[in-house]
C-alpha cells in the first residue's frame, strides 16, 4: 500500500483501531484517526520521504469565474419559486434544475416574474415574426436557465424551424446537458438528440437545442463552434444576455456586443443593472455591495450607468436601431404589459412593496438592438423618452462642510428602525413616531423625540394594546390647546396587505380613546386637516387600499361630534388610487398629487380641491394643474411621498416617480402654494461620519420650526439586503444639513391605557349602520392560543370556552381567494341561494330578508359593491335534506382549504362544513348545538359571544335558537337585558380559527368589505343529539326536546286545580329544576 493512497491509509488505520478497541463511535473514531494520521505524517517526515503535494491554489481568475457561475444558483432557485407560486402552466421546467427549492419573498417573486416576462415577451415576438430563415436564439451566459424549454413547452407552434443555443462555461453547460438528458420532462421536448461532433464543447445537440460550453471571453473559439454547428449567415438571430456580460471585463463585454453585430440578421436583447440615480443612491450602494461580496462585481454599470449610455454603447458598435428602457418604464407601459396582466398578479399573493419594486425595476434595463433596417428595436418595445439629463442622475461626493455636528448625547438610546410609520406632534415641542414595520415585524411601539434636552410628556404614546400597524395616518389638528398640547387622529393602516384596519384613535386631554371606526378598513390613504362651515376642525381622508387589494376613491371627513361622513366627488376623471399625497392650503382647500392605480402605475396628476360644506352631503370640487414639462409633472406627482407645510411653502419629500427612481437633486422639492413653482432642495451627499444618506422611502417628514426634518424610512433592496435610515436629518433654511438635531427620549414604562369609546352622536357614512360600536363596558377579548403539542385542542374543547387558535395555516386559500379568483373557480354562472337583506341587521325572527337564487358571479360583484347579501352554503344535491359538505359542494376551490392536522378531532367527528361569504351585514344572534370552528380566510370579522349562563338575558324563545336583539346597535350592550350579560369579543383576521362551543350565542359582522370563511361543525359529545334530520347543526339535544314535551304534559296534569295552587306547585317544580341545574354547574 502506497502512503500516497489516502483512502487505503484511512481504511488500514480504521481496521487496526477497531481490532484493538472494538467498534468505535463516529466522533471518537474521528479523533483517533486524526491523531494517528498526525503521527503517520511525522514518521514520513522523519524518514525523509516526499509528502503528497498539496493541490495548487486556484488562480484569482478561476475563483472569479467560479463566483460568477455561483450566481446561477440563486437566480434559478428564484425563478423556480416564481414558476411554482405564480400560476405557470405545467410542465414546470425549472424544477428539474433545482434540487433544494426555497420560498422567496413577494418582492423577489414579482421582480423575477417581470424579468422572466420581459425576456419571454421579446423571444416570443422574435419567434412570431414571419421569416423563411431558420431562427436562432443565442443565450449568452445562460447558466441553468430553462428559457428554451419553457418556450418549447408553452409555445411549440412558434418554435418551428428554430434552434435554441445555450452558451456558458464548459463545466456549467456539461452539468446542464446531463440534467436535460436525465429528465424525461425536458428530454421529451426535444424531437431527437443527435451525436455531437465534439461532446466536450457541445455536450448536447438536437434540431431544436444546442448546449455549447465556451468561455465568452474567447470570441474566436465561440465563433468557430457556432459556425460549425449552424449556417449563421443564413439565419435570423436573437442574442440574449440576461445579467451575464456585466460580470465580464468591460473590453470583453464590449467585444461581445461588437461581435454579435457582425453575425448577419441579428437582434440583441440585453437585461442588466444600471445606476439611474448615480452610484451613491442607497439602493445602488446596497446592490453594488451585494455583488462585490459575492466576488462578482458589476463591471458595466459605471461606464454605462443609464439607459441612454447603454443605447450609445450599442450604436457606437454598429447597431443601427436601439431602444433602451428601464424595467420600471416598461412596467408602466400598457403596450408592453397590459393593465389586466399587472392586476392578475394580485391573485397569486398579496403585495404592498411597491416602492421597493420600483427601485429594483428602475435599476435594471431591457435593451433591444437591431443591425438591420428591416426590423427596428421599436418593434419590440416603444422607444424611450429620456426625461432627465445625466447631470441630474449621477451622485457626487459627500460634502462634510455642509453639516453641523451630531447632537446625540453619548448616553442617548438607539431609536427603533421603522418604515411606513406615522409622525405626530405632542405637547411642547415633542414628536411621536408610532408603529410601522421594524427590523422583523410590525410595531406597536412609539419613539418620543424632542428638539431640546427637556423631559417630554409621555402620554402621547399610543398604548401597546392597540394592534400593531403600518401604512396608517396620524393627523395632528392645528389648533393648540391651552396646555400646549395638540389633538391627533390615528386612522386605519394595515397588518398584512390583505388585512386593512378600520379602527381610529383620538388623542385628546392627554389620553387616547377609540372613536368611530371606518366603514371599510383602508391603508395607504391620504389625510389632512380642514375647517368646516361652523369653523370646527375636521380630518379629511381620501383613497387608500382595501383588504382585497382594491384602490379606493371615496372622500370622508371626521368630526368629533358626528364621526365619519362621506363627501361626494362628482369628477369621474379622478381614478381610484392609494399612496397619494394630500395637504390643505386653506380652511377648505388643498392639493392632491400622485398616488398609484390599482394595477400598480404611478399616476402623474396634480389636483387642487375645494370642499363645499354648505351642501348636504358636502361636495368636493376638483381642478387640475399642469407643470411646464413632462419631466417636472412626473417628478412632482409621486407615489409614497410625504408632504408637509413650511412657513411659506409646501415640501414634497421622497417616494418614487412615474419614471421610477428619483434623481437625487429632485428627491426633496419645495412648492410655492399659489403658483406651484418648483424649487429642488439638493440632497446630493453620500455619508456623514459613516452614516449613509437616507433612502427616502417609507419615511416621515415635518417642519419642526427650524427646518425640514426627515425621520425613519428605508426599504428592502430586492435580494441585496435591507437599508434602514438612521437618525434624524434636518434640511435648514440656510442650506445647512443637520444630523440628529432631535433628542431621542428614554423609555417610560407606564403607558396610559386607552379609554373606552365615549358616548357620541352616531352618524355614519350616509347615516348607515356599520356595526362598529363598542359598549361602554368593553367586552372581554377572546383568548388567543397556539397548539404547541398534541391534545391541546381537545383540552380547549373540553374547557368549553371560545378561543382563537393562531398559526395553524389553512392552505393557499388565504392568499388565493380573491373575489375574482372565487368567481373564476366556482363559476360565475353557478346558481346559489343567498340571504338578501333589507338592512345591515338581519333578523331571523322578523324575517327582514328574503332567500334569492342568483348567479354566483353576480352575488360576488354585488357584495363587492356594498350590497347587503349573505351566502351560507347548502348541500349541492339535497339543500333541504342534508348538511353542507364544502369539499363536495365546492370542489373547484376545496383543495385550496386545508384543515390543520392539529384539528383531527374535528375531522373525525365531522357534521358539516359550510362556506360563508358575507357583504356588509350582521348575522343574527343565535346559538349552535354542534361545536364548531370558524376559519377566517379573507377579510376581517367582528364577533360578540355570550356564554350559556347569559341565555336568560338574550330573549331567545324557548325551543328556538335565534334572538331578535341587535347586539351591534348603539348602546345595546349597556342597556336592557344585555346590560346584565358578560360578552366576549374578537376580531378575526385571515388565518385565524375560532372555536365556538355549543350553546354560546354569537353574532358576527364583517369589518372591512367582503368576508370569506369556512365554518366546520362537529360532534363533541358521544350521544344525546336529537334523532332525525339536523341540516344546520342547531337542533336542540334529544333530552331537551323530550323535556319540553314533558313540561307540557306536567302542566296539563294540574288541570282543574285552582290557579293559585297550580302556580305555586309549578313554581316549586321549576325551583327544584333550578336547584338541580345549580348542582350541575357546581360539579
Amino acid at each position: 500500500m502506497s502512503y500516497t493512497d489516502a483512502q487505503g491509509i484511512a481504511d488500514f488505520l480504521t481496521t487496526e483501531a477497531e481490532s484493538a478497541y472494538g467498534p468505535i463511535p463516529a466522533d471518537v473514531g474521528k479523533q483517533i484517526l486524526q491523531k494517528m494520521a498526525t503521527a503517520f505524517a511525522s514518521k514520513v517526515k522523519a524518514q525523509g520521504l516526499e509528502p503528497v503535494p498539496k493541490k495548487p491554489k486556484r488562480h484569482k481568475k478561476a475563483r472569479a469565474d467560479q463566483s460568477v457561475m455561483g450566481t446561477n444558483d440563486a437566480s434559478i432557485v428564484s425563478k423556480r419559486d416564481v414558476e411554482r407560486c405564480y400560476g405557470y402552466p405545467l410542465p414546470h421546467v425549472y424544477r428539474n434544475f433545482v434540487t433544494k427549492p426555497k420560498r422567496r419573498s413577494p418582492l423577489i417573486h414579482r421582480g423575477y416574474w417581470f424579468r422572466m416576462f420581459a425576456i419571454e415577451k421579446v423571444v416570443k415576438r422574435f419567434l412570431s415574426e414571419a421569416s423563411e430563415k431558420r431562427k436562432v436564439v443565442l443565450n449568452l451566459g445562460c447558466g441553468h436557465d430553462a428559457l428554451p424549454f419553457q418556450i418549447l413547452a408553452k409555445e411549440n407552434e412558434i418554435c418551428r424551424n428554430t434552434t435554441f443555443v445555450d452558451v456558458d462555461y464548459p463545466s456549467l453547460i456539461a452539468a446542464k446537458a446531463a440534467i436535460i438528458k436525465e429528465k424525461d420532462e425536458l428530454r421529451d421536448l426535444l424531437d431527437k438528440i443527435m451525436d455531437s461532433k465534439n461532446p466536450k464543447v457541445v455536450p448536447l445537440r438536437s434540431e431544436q437545442y444546442l448546449a455549447v460550453g465556451c468561455d465568452l471571453r474567447k470570441i474566436d473559439q465561440l465563433d468557430q463552434i457556432l459556425r460549425a454547428e449552424l449556417p449563421l449567415q443564413k439565419c435570423k438571430i436573437l442574442v440574449v444576455a440576461e445579467v451575464s456580460i456585466t460580470y465580464m471585463d468591460l473590453d470583453a463585454a464590449d467585444a461581445i456586443v461588437s461581435y454579435a453585430a457582425g453575425l448577419g440578421d441579428v437582434r440583441f436583447c440585453l437585461l442588466e443593472q444600471i445606476l439611474p440615480a448615480g452610484p451613491s443612491h442607497p439602493f445602488a450602494v446596497q446592490m453594488q455591495s451585494h455583488f462585490e461580496k459575492l466576488n462578482t462585481p458589476l463591471k458595466s454599470i459605471h461606464r454605462y450607468p443609464t439607459p441612454k449610455h447603454q443605447a450609445l454603447r450599442f450604436k457606437e458598435r454598429d447597431w443601427s436601431s436601439v431602444s433602451s428602457r428601464s424595467l420600471w418604464d416598461l412596467w408602466c407601459d400598457s403596450r408592453f404589459i397590459s393593465a389586466r396582466e399587472r392586476s392578475s398578479l394580485n391573485a397569486f399573493e398579496p403585495f404592498d412593496e411597491w416602492e421597493a419594486f420600483a427601485l429594483f425595476a428602475s435599476h435594471y434595463i431591457l435593451l433591444i438592438a437591431s443591425n438591420t433596417a428591416k426590423a427596428t428595436a421599436v418593434d419590440y418595445h416603444t422607444e424611450a423618452t429620456y426625461l432627465s439629463s445625466d447631470d441630474t442622475t449621477n451622485g457626487c461626493d459627500a460634502n462634510e462642510a455642509a453639516f453641523v455636528p451630531d447632537t446625540r448625547m453619548p448616553h442617548q438610546p438607539k431609536e427603533t428602525m421603522r418604515t411606513h410609520a406615522a409622525l405626530y406632534k405632542g405637547r411642547r415641542d415633542e414628536f411621536y413616531h408610532y408603529g410601522g414595520f421594524g427590523e422583523m415585524k410590525r410595531l406597536d411601539t412609539t419613539d418620543v423625540y424632542t428638539p431640546k434636552h427637556t423631559t417630554p410628556y409621555y402620554d402621547g404614546r399610543l398604548p401597546s394594546a392597540i394592534e400593531p400597524r403600518m401604512c396608517h395616518t396620524a393627523t395632528t389638528l392645528p389648533h393648540r390647546n391651552q396646555d400646549g398640547s395638540y389633538d391627533c387622529l390615528i386612522v386605519g393602516g394595515r397588518a398584512s396587505p390583505e388585512h386593512a384596519l378600520a379602527d381610529c384613535w383620538l388623542y385628546r386631554d392627554h389620553t387616547w380613546q377609540q372613536v368611530e371606526s371606518l366603514l371599510q378598513g383602508r391603508y395607504r390613504h391620504s389625510a389632512t386637516t380642514a375647517v368646516d362651515e361652523d369653523g370646527d376642525q375636521i380630518v379629511l381622508i381620501y383613497g387608500g387600499r382595501s383588504s382585497d387589494g382594491r384602490a379606493l376613491d371615496s372622500w370622508l371627513y371626521w368630526h368629533d361630534k358626528l364621526g365619519w361622513t362621506e363627501i361626494i366627488c362628482e369628477d369621474s376623471s379622478l381614478v381610484p388610487r392609494f399612496g397619494a399625497s394630500m395637504i390643505s392650503s386653506g380652511p377648505n382647500t388643498g392639493v392632491l398629487l400622485g398616488g398609484m392605480s390599482e394595477d400598480g402605475i404611478v399616476i402623474p396628476e396634480f389636483w387642487k380641491w375645494e370642499i363645499d360644506f354648505s351642501l348636504e352631503p358636502p361636495r368636493v370640487k376638483l381642478s387640475t394643474h399642469c407643470f411646464s414639462s413632462v419631466f417636472l409633472q412626473q417628478t412632482v406627482c409621486r407615489f409614497g411621498a410625504t408632504i408637509c407645510s413650511g412657513p411659506s411653502s409646501i415640501f414634497v419629500v421622497g417616494g418614487v416617480a412615474h419614471y421610477g427612481c428619483l434623481p437625487r437633486t429632485y428627491e426633496v422639492l419645495e412648492l410655492l402654494p399659489d403658483s406651484f413653482d418648483v424649487q429642488p432642495m439638493d440632497l446630493q451627499i453620500k455619508t456623514f461620519k459613516g452614516v449613509p444618506v437616507p433612502l427616502l422611502i417609507g419615511h416621515n417628514s415635518v417642519w419642526d420650526g427650524e427646518g425640514l426634518a426627515i425621520i425613519g424610512g428605508g426599504a428592502v433592496c430586492f435580494s441585496f439586503g435591507n437599508f434602514s435610515n438612521i437618525g434624524v436629518w434636518r434640511l435648514c433654511q440656510d442650506g445647512r444639513i443637520e444630523y440628529n438635531p432631535w433628542y431621542l427620549c428614554l423609555e417610560k414604562d407606564q403607558i396610559p391605557r386607552p379609554e373606552p369609546l365615549p358616548k357620541r352622536i352616531k352618524l355614519t357614512i350616509n347615516n348607515r349602520y356599520d356595526g362598529s360600536d363598542d359598549p361602554g363596558t368593553a367586552p372581554t377579548p377572546v383568548s388567543r392560543q397556539r397548539l404547541l403539542r398534541d391534545g391541546r385542542f381537545e383540552r380547549i374543547v373540553n374547557k368549553s370556552e371560545p378561543a382563537v387558535i393562531e398559526g395553524l395555516g389553512l392552505g393557499p386559500c388565504t392568499t388565493r381567494w380573491t373575489t375574482e379568483y372565487l368567481k373564476r373557480q366556482v363559476g360565475p354562472e353557478r346558481q346559489v341561494t343567498i340571504h338578501q337583506a333589507e338592512s345591515r341587521d338581519m333578523n331571523f325572527q322578523k324575517k327582514n330578508f328574503t332567500y334569492v337564487t342568483k348567479a354566483f358571479g353576480h352575488f360576488i360583484d354585488e357584495i363587492s359593491a356594498g350590497q347587503i347579501q349573505y351566502l351560507r352554503s347548502l348541500s349541492k344535491t339535497e339543500p333541504a335534506g342534508s348538511p353542507a359538505n364544502f369539499a363536495r359542494d365546492y370542489p373547484h376551490i376545496a383543495a385550496d382549504f386545508k384543515l390543520p392536522a392539529e384539528l383531527q378531532m374535528v375531522t373525525q367527528s365531522l357534521h358539516s362544513s359550510v362556506l360563508r361569504i358575507s357583504g356588509p351585514v350582521a348575522m343574527w344572534l343565535h346559538y349552535d348545538v354542534m361545536a364548531n370552528v370558524l376559519c377566517q380566510v379573507r377579510g376581517m370579522k367582528r364577533l360578540l359571544l355570550f356564554a350559556p349562563s347569559d341565555m336568560s338575558n338574550l330573549q331567545i324563545p324557548y325551543g328556538e335558537s335565534s334572538s331578535s336583539i341587535n347586539v351591534f346597535a348603539v348602546d345595546a350592550l349597556r342597556s336592557g337585558s344585555l346590560a346584565k350579560t358578560h360578552p366576549l369579543e374578537v376580531v378575526l383576521q385571515p388565518g385565524d380559527v375560532l372555536f365556538i362551543p355549543p350553546l354560546w350565542a354569537h353574532s358576527a359582522f364583517p369589518t372591512d368589505g367582503v368576508s370569506v370563511a369556512v365554518n366546520i361543525f362537529f360532534k363533541n359529545i358521544a350521544t344525546g343529539y336529537a334523532a332525525g334530520r339536523d341540516v344546520y347543526g342547531n337542533r336542540d339535544i334529544q333530552a331537551y326536546e323530550d323535556g319540553r314535551r314533558d313540561v307540557e304534559k306536567i302542566s296539563k296534569r294540574f288541570g282543574g286545580i285552582p290557579p293559585a295552587m297550580r302556580k305555586c306547585y309549578l313554581e316549586r317544580l321549576a325551583a327544584e329544576l333550578l336547584v338541580k341545574a345549580a348542582k350541575v354547574g357546581a360539579s
